[in-house]
């Protein structure tokens, strides 16, 4: 079984962990580097974040314990991102956020994803910390829920 990466809470001044949580966010991608630092960013920010390397690994977690938001590559081997989404969102409607450096490959099938944000590579991860506390928060920017960032 792959080994699983958990940060939990957020870093306080000397390096200790501040228990309290703005809630629970999977990150799904196959670059491990990438995973790590979005994780931690994340975890920065006061979010409890869990690691998938794969869409299998991602619905394993899934099943063990509750998310109250996706982030996920869209481009990944053994199954894309949108698969994993439409999967996802049969049992709950969880906030998704692509972040991808193919946006063009997959978007005819976006439209299908519910509530759906869409970041480009390279990311700032300002950018994807402002869209997360706007998801999370069920702040709703579009009709088909199909959002569109621009991540500098």
């Amino acid at each position: 079984m792959p080994h699983e990466h958990l940060h939990h809470g957020r870093l306080g001044s000397g390096g200790h962990i501040d228990r309290a949580s703005k809630g629970t966010i999977l990150v799904v991608d196959n670059d491990p580097e990438l995973r790590n630092v979005l994780c931690v960013r994340l975890s920065r920010a006061g979010y409890d974040c869990v690691e998938a390397g794969s869409g299998a690994q991602a619905l394993a977690e899934w099943q063990r314990r509750s998310f109250d938001l996706v982030v996920s590559d869209l481009n990944m081997p053994g199954g894309d991102g949108i698969a994993l989404a439409d999967t996802l969102q049969r049992s709950e409607n969880v906030p998704i956020i692509f972040v991808t450096g193919f946006r063009e490959d997959f978007r005819a099938r976006l439209h299908r994803v519910k509530d759906v944000t869409v970041l480009e590579k390279p990311l700032d991860p300002a950018a994807l910390l402002e869209i997360v506390e706007a998801s999370l928060v069920g702040r709703d920017t579009g009709d088909d829920g199909l959002r569109v960032g621009e991540a500098s």
